[in-house]
């Protein structure tokens, strides 16, 4: 039984980062075009990496000079090779993840909530199933995107600010495969001010659910 577990649990993981890969790709070829996937017209799309981007390209700069020095310093062509190759990999992944990161927003439509993170997660939220949402600046330890009991938290540079209710749990699938439900969604956006008026206002104009709560919450 946790033999046949165990391998369940690999080959969901695996299927993961196929399509995490498949994600990062489409944005790739997005990205020089101005592209943002699944944002049509009429709907709002709202960034959250505006924080990490220049630290993530700062990186990318610091792998491509520590490439080039290590291209002239090793002197084996074996190791040359597989250095050149470990790099160019790195390269391209933190490349895909800031193409992921601008062409996937968070978007809110006239039916739906999208909430993202670049092409490692979304998750798509009716709006008849929203009852509140509100400015909650909380600072977090941990991981990205995690799941704790029916608590939702999207976290970027450790914080997240924006905090939706909702009447009953939605199913949830997290980066690598693993299943659960929320009812209570933390996220980020680099104007949540403008992401709670835009919400609300949907929300309205849909009559769903009682007035949201817009107040800030601090934490």
């Amino acid at each position: 039984m946790t033999h046949r577990w165990t391998r369940q649990a690999v080959l969901t993981a695996a299927g993961g980062l196929v399509h995490h890969q498949r994600r990062t790709i489409t944005s790739l070829l997005l990205w020089p075009t101005g592209g943002r996937h699944g944002v049509r017209e009429g709907d709002r799309a709202f960034g959250y990496l505006r924080g990490e981007v220049p630290v993530m390209l700062a990186m990318l700069l610091v792998l491509v000079l520590e490439g080039a020095a290590m291209a002239f310093l090793i002197p084996w062509p074996v190791v040359h090779l597989a250095a050149l190759v470990l790099h160019v990999g790195l390269v391209a992944q933190v490349l895909g993840s800031v193409a992921a990161g601008i062409t996937r927003p968070h978007v809110v439509s006239a039916g739906e909530l999208r909430v993202r993170y670049g092409a490692a997660f979304d998750l798509r939220i009716p709006l008849h199933l929203i009852t509140g949402v509100r400015l909650d600046r909380r600072v977090h330890d941990g991981g990205t995107v995690r799941l704790d009991g029916d608590r939702l938290e999207v976290v970027v540079s450790a914080r997240t600010s924006v905090t939706v209710e909702l009447a009953e749990p939605v199913p949830v699938t997290l980066p690598l495969g693993r299943t659960g439900a929320a009812s209570l969604v933390r996220l980020h956006a680099d104007d949540p001010g403008e992401f709670v008026r835009t919400l609300s206002a949907r929300l309205r104009a849909a009559g769903t659910g009682d007035e949201p709560v817009t107040q800030d919450r601090a934490r």
